[in-house]
């Protein structure tokens, strides 16, 4: 009898413990309409090249990054720096509502062709589990790309884990004309890091 209850308690706690786990990553039967293996409130640095069919050409550059958060907005700029000072900010692609709600989403992006430094335009595709998507297309302003020397590109240098509200998520990162002896700050927006290059060019994703 004391080997049964024993038995008993040892398969509760393991199909407990389970459970937790498959609720915890939003796996059957309790994604819903959620990401699944993305908890709730966390971003996933998708670690592999993008299978979507409208990206399956040559690209010079991409990632994917899934999440499932709860905000008002979802934003991806452009932006382009002189040394420290920032001299173009465009807004590639937005997610957004009146107030905050949950943004279930995979978001793919790439950059067609084979040179990563000489880049026309940026695909992204926002994907959600019921297989809807938005599609859009950035051109990239002429002059940006061409007249620096290329350095060194970046791609996604972040790890997975919970979303901070007005943290910048660095989707594609290059480097131009970097000095010498430059230092590697972790931050690639602080003046520190952009001071030391003739430009940076940053490719990033923001919540609110």
């Amino acid at each position: 009898m004391k080997k049964i209850v024993i038995v008993v308690g040892i398969l509760i706690i393991t199909i407990g413990g389970t459970l937790m786990y498959l609720s915890h990553m939003n796996y059957w039967p309790f994604q819903g309409d959620k990401v699944t293996g993305v908890p709730d409130g966390e971003i996933k640095n998708v670690r592999s090249q993008p299978s979507s069919d409208e990206l399956s050409m040559l690209l010079a550059a991409s990632g994917e990054v899934d999440y499932n958060v709860k905000a008002k907005t979802m934003d991806v700029y452009f932006d382009v720096y002189k040394r420290d000072t920032r001299v173009r900010h465009e807004r590639v692609t937005a997610q957004a509502g009146e107030k905050a709600a949950q943004m279930n989403s995979r978001f793919v992006w790439g950059i067609p062709g084979s040179d990563m430094f000489a880049p026309s335009e940026i695909r992204v595709i926002m994907r959600n589990v019921q297989e809807s998507y938005a599609q859009n297309t950035f051109v990239i302003p002429k002059g940006i790309f061409g007249k620096e020397n290329g350095d060194s590109a970046r791609t996604q240098p972040f790890e997975d884990g919970k979303i901070k509200m007005g943290e910048k998520y660095i989707l594609q990162l290059w480097e131009f004309n970097k000095k010498y002896e430059a230092g590697d700050s972790n931050d690639p927006f602080s003046k520190e890091f952009l001071k030391e290059r003739e430009q940076t060019v940053i490719l990033y994703m923001v919540f609110n």
